[in-house]
């Protein structure tokens, strides 16, 4: 997906067909008639290429001897029909993630002011790089489920969370992956660095060890962040207002309204791409 956009944006970016052009077309072409799946929803430049993909078909197969044989002009004429999509499509993320960082906000500044304190987990999951060919949407889709599941049930390393987050995204490095954020009640929870170590074992449990995982909790990684007083993971004081502050900040990474190159670029209908667990008040009583 990631390559059929950046083709899509490269062709209209140039005059003339490049060296290599009508090669990458057909592989590109070959891989997009096989994975094609009329259930799923494509992102607009998908969809661009999709449109020439079926220009091009005959008898139900794609005549890659008329669609290497197309005038350059004429592929670029398809793709323009697209850009006024793609340019909506990133607005409308935009104002998605801007609408999330609020809820996420509200939703962080409920669980510190119940909380004398909380430790904070963040953990980014993804796929071995070998094996980015072989996850679709679905299978992400199914593995993160099955996260967010255990994380609902309080399963072992789950147990004692008072709140979690998650955000799901595609990049051309890290293919699909899964932002996470939990929160542990910090009375009876301290050990982050090993929790999170624990969270990404389970991922690797979930995925068939084709998964990985990066642990924000480390110290080396904390001590970057400590040092330019801007560390907002680990345990969390209500009554520190940097301590707070920081964490408001650092959770709002999750959904950045600036990271449009990092969207999705399928999904399955009515896929969600960002949420967090419930806070319900009434159900609560205050903890030290």
């Amino acid at each position: 997906m990631m390559d059929i956009e950046n083709f899509v944006i490269d062709t209209l970016k140039v005059s003339r067909k490049w060296n290599g052009f009508t090669q990458q077309l057909e592989d590109l072409m070959q891989e997009i008639d096989f994975e094609y799946d009329p259930e799923l929803c494509y992102s607009a430049y998908i969809q661009a290429f999709l449109k020439l993909r079926q220009i091009n078909r005959f008898n139900d197969k794609v005549d890659y001897e008329q669609l290497t044989q197309l005038e350059f002009s004429k592929i670029q004429y398809i793709f323009t029909q697209f850009k006024r999509q793609n340019k909506r499509e990133n607005k409308d993320f935009t104002q998605s993630e801007e609408k999330n960082q609020e809820q996420l906000t509200t939703y962080l500044n409920n669980l510190i002011e119940h909380y004398s304190k909380l430790l904070f987990i963040r953990v980014d999951l993804a796929y071995l790089k070998k094996e980015h060919g072989n996850v679709d949407i679905r299978l992400f889709r199914n593995d993160v489920n099955k996260l967010i599941g255990y994380i609902q049930d309080g399963d072992t390393c789950f147990q004692d969370i008072e709140g979690y987050a998650w955000a799901l995204e595609q990049g051309e490095e890290k293919g699909y992956h899964c932002h996470l954020l939990l929160i542990y009640n910090g009375s009876a929870r301290k050990k982050d660095c090993y929790y999170a170590n624990q969270v990404i074992e389970r991922w690797k449990e979930i995925t068939k060890d084709d998964g990985y995982g990066f642990n924000c909790n480390t110290k080396e990684h904390k001590d970057q962040f400590r040092q330019r007083d801007k560390l907002g993971i680990g345990m969390i004081h209500r009554d520190n207002s940097c301590e707070v502050r920081n964490a408001i900040n650092t959770c709002s990474y999750l959904v950045n309204p600036e990271k449009v190159d990092q969207h999705l670029r399928v999904k399955t209908p009515r896929m969600r791409t960002f949420g967090t667990g419930r806070y319900k008040r009434n159900n609560r009583r205050y903890r030290g």
